[in-house]
């Protein structure tokens, strides 16, 4: 873009500067004659980014209680996160997910995310039996029981005294170390220190802007209001042009005179009466052979389309798929919505791994350190939580699957490979049919040459790293090794 200066500049100006009959050219994002980003004349110079509102805890429960979009959003990423469940190595039993079902973690985890995402951040406060108060640290060696999980949002929560932890060396750095917790639904008041609980933030804020939250997350509703606004107001608009869709009009001839007489009121009102009554009955006008009766359609060409891009502006800010968010098949030829939908599961991935895992973890681990629990107090050595995938094969693609594994199966049997006991464990020996085979080494050493053993353990490192470009994903079955006892 050019901009033109027409001051005057002497001799040796002009020298430095290339010219053409006076008039000098700069190039650059400004342009004097037509006053674009020339600050006054041009608008976009002027408009600066502004913060509109920060919502409240007001705000946010009449948003989630009115707006049907906005609990939707609110409550279907943690019902996704949870909807699967998962599986915890180590815990051949499932001992520890009897104990989650008894104390409904379930239930709360999901309420605690879901608090954490309208509000900005929640809390739960764990019930662990260890003869200590809650305001005290959680006594590893002494806890007994897990008795019950409470959950509350970051309105009732906050530091005692005001101050956080300033210790880089520990793990609840830039956190309270002793929370108040206030439940509004009983008005009690307690203390809790933070080793008793679990904690979930949903947006994470610049540590400027956290300081101004009390130390917690935004709500997601800060982010996604303009367009969540947009929204309810382009389809609020679009019911009050359907409600004046057909407009009729009554031509009357004097009706002037009609409204100046006496009684005015009650002879057009009776016209008007008997033309209802006849439209209605016959389908046919009754008119006076000066009366002209018209009717008039409201043009609604492109309100559709225009409704789908706020549509799909609300979906990208909220990152829910159409299809989920408001139940509408993909559109266009071949569309299954197939792809948004594995796009939007990898995203709760993400937040499984990110919000919910450290979770868990802290539960599972005071657990299985419960002397009342179903390890007795001894944690394993090496433990681990997997979250089941959310995508799930149809009936008859998991038929599919088990055909290729099976076919796969009796190849490794026929070579001699695989034995047909460590076939059937490895398939039937669980909670659920598993793809996976495990092969014990140190017990089938007695019927190997130690060449053989040496190969197969070659093998077991083989079979940790697949081949480039395959992931684990796409191989018909993958072999797993337990390590000697």
């Amino acid at each position: 873009m050019a901009t033109y200066n027409f001051e005057k500049k002497s001799a040796e100006e002009m020298s430095r500067v290339p010219h053409n009959d006076g008039a000098t050219k700069i190039d650059g994002w400004m342009n004097v004659l037509t006053g674009l980003g020339v600050r006054g004349r041009d608008k976009n110079v002027n408009a600066h980014f502004r913060m509109e509102r920060v919502f409240e805890q007001a705000e946010l429960d009449q948003l989630y209680r009115s707006d049907g979009v906005t609990r939707r959003i609110i409550d279907i990423v943690p019902a996704e996160m949870i909807r699967q469940g998962w599986e915890i190595e180590g815990d051949s039993n499932q001992e520890i997910n009897s104990k989650m079902e008894e104390i409904k973690t379930n239930q709360n985890l999901t309420t605690l995310l879901r608090w954490a995402r309208l509000y900005g951040g929640s809390l739960c406060v764990m019930g662990i039996a260890d003869g200590l108060p809650l305001e005290e640290p959680v006594d590893e060696r002494n806890i007994r029981d897990i008795k019950w999980l409470h959950v509350f949002d970051r309105y009732q929560s906050f530091s005692r005294d005001g101050t956080f932890e300033k210790d880089l060396n520990s793990p609840n750095y830039g956190y309270p170390n002793v929370y108040t917790v206030n439940d509004t639904r009983t008005g009690a008041l307690f203390y809790v220190h933070h080793s008793r609980i679990l904690r979930v933030d949903w947006s994470i804020l610049p540590p400027r802007q956290q300081n101004f939250n009390n130390g917690w997350g935004d709500p997601l509703i800060q982010s996604i209001y303009d367009e969540l606004r947009n929204y309810s107001t382009a389809f609020a608009n679009a019911g009050l042009i359907m409600q004046d869709f057909v407009n009729y009009t009554l031509s009357i001839p004097n009706l002037a005179e009609l409204i100046a007489s006496q009684c005015a009121d009650n002879q057009v009102m009776k016209r008007l009466d008997i033309l209802n009554l006849t439209k209605g009955a016959t389908n046919t006008m009754i008119l006076d052979a000066e009366e002209k009766y018209e009717k008039a359609s409201t043009n609604i060409s492109g309100i559709p389309e225009l409704l789908d891009r706020f549509m799909l502006a609300l979906s990208a800010v909220s990152g829910i798929p159409v299809s989920l968010l408001f139940g509408r098949s993909a559109a266009g030829m071949n569309s299954t919505g197939d792809n948004d939908v594995r796009n939007f599961y990898d995203m709760v991935k993400q937040e499984q791994e990110s919000k919910l895992k450290p979770v868990l973890e802290k539960l599972t681990r005071y657990i299985m350190l419960s002397k009342n629990g179903p390890f007795a107090g001894d944690e394993p050595d090496n433990w681990s939580i997997q979250f089941v995938p959310l995508w799930q094969n149809t009936e008859e693609q998991e038929a599919i699957v088990r055909k290729i594994v099976a076919e796969t199966d009796a190849i490794y049997l026929d070579r001699g490979v695989l034995d047909p006991a460590e076939v059937a464990v490895s398939r039937f020996g669980g909670n659920r049919w598993s793809m996976n085979t495990e092969v014990d080494l140190e017990g089938r050493k007695n019927g190997f040459d130690p060449e053989e053993v040496a190969g197969l353990e070659e093998e077991k490192k083989a079979q940790e790293t697949p081949p480039p470009g395959i992931g684990p994903d796409f191989m018909p079955t993958g072999i797993r090794y337990r390590s000697p006892v």
